[in-house]
């Protein structure tokens, strides 16, 4: 079931032009190690070598009630100097970026930002520091590294959820820091900083530096509007009715064989890990052909009686 999920989160970390684009929870398996190897080059690194992002092997999964991204898989972890990572999707050029991550800090310095949307340039780049009394303040800049830092303090080892965005036209970053989830974004943010506008993002990216917080890091969304990456568009009842099973995963048969409760055809769209659609068609006898993909992982929309699920493969 692991590995189905596995394949699911990787079609949703490939990239869309409309909607959201990235569904990341982290379900890399059993075993713990680099993240960038764990995650077969769906993270990668770009900057720096030594300490780096960890993958903490399922089942590590922070979590949040109703929050989509919640208790699925391992997370990442880091506190280093070095090693900074990113994962690519779909550029958005146009409207607002929203992303939302469960964090949990551990300790927390002086100051600097963890974590930033990418592309050409940093963009809505959030930060944590100590408040002079051991508790958190979380900061987000628009285009520079000098954070607008909000004025709540906020508890070590206690899991919350940040939803950052950047609106393009205006250059406008926003960071919400959430104890649970609300449907819709409220009006009032715990940070706001403004900085360059027309900027197109393309990835989410993880930054090691001095004075950054020891964090864990799990559960990340990116799309185009609160709702999406807020709302689950799939409830767990619908999920569990459904009941999607893909086996063998990983495989190197030849095809994989799509399992549901129901005898309704199942449309798959499947993509590799850049993004690219390899294959699109509608199954009714379940059976997936694959033998013309290339060995790696690929990530599958499953959409069947207007339920749509995510999953991974691995072609050996």
């Amino acid at each position: 079931m692991k590995k189905i999920y596995f394949l699911l989160l990787t079609i949703l970390m490939t990239s869309f032009t409309f909607g959201q684009v990235l569904t990341e929870n982290f379900d890399y398996g059993t075993t713990a190690g680099d993240l960038t190897t764990a995650s077969g080059g769906a993270w990668v690194q770009h900057s720096g070598s030594t300490a780096p992002v960890a993958y903490v092997a399922a089942p590590t999964s922070l979590t949040m009630t109703s929050y989509p991204a919640s208790g699925v898989g391992g997370h990442a972890t880091y506190s280093g100097t070095s090693q900074d990572v990113n994962r690519t999707f779909a550029a958005i050029s146009t409207g607002t970026v929203y992303a939302s991550a469960l964090v949990n800090l551990s300790a927390v310095g002086s100051g600097n930002y963890f974590m930033h949307l990418n592309t050409g340039g940093f963009r809505s780049r959030v930060g944590a520091k100590d408040d002079g009394n051991g508790d958190i303040l979380f900061g987000i800049g628009a285009s520079s590294s000098t954070l607008t830092y909000g004025t709540t303090p906020y508890s070590l080892n206690t899991t919350y959820l940040l939803v950052f965005s950047y609106e393009i036209a205006t250059g406008v970053s926003k960071l919400h820091v959430l104890s649970a989830v609300t449907t819709t974004e409220p009006g009032t943010p715990e940070a706001t900083n403004t900085g360059s506008t027309g900027t197109a993002i393309n990835a989410i990216a993880f930054r090691q530096s001095s004075n950054i917080p020891a964090v864990a890091i799990d559960g990340i969304r990116v799309g185009t509007s609160w709702s999406e990456i807020l709302v689950s568009t799939l409830s767990v009842d619908s999920l569990e009715a459904t009941n999607f099973s893909i086996f063998p995963n990983p495989t190197n048969t030849g095809f994989v064989n799509i399992t549901t409760t129901t005898d309704a055809p199942v449309n798959v769209r499947v993509y590799d890990i850049t993004g690219k659609k390899v294959i699109s068609e509608t199954l009714s006898n379940k059976t997936l052909n694959v033998s013309n993909l290339k060995p790696g992982i690929y990530s599958l929309i499953l959409n069947q009686n207007k339920t749509t699920v995510t999953k991974k493969i691995v072609i050996k």
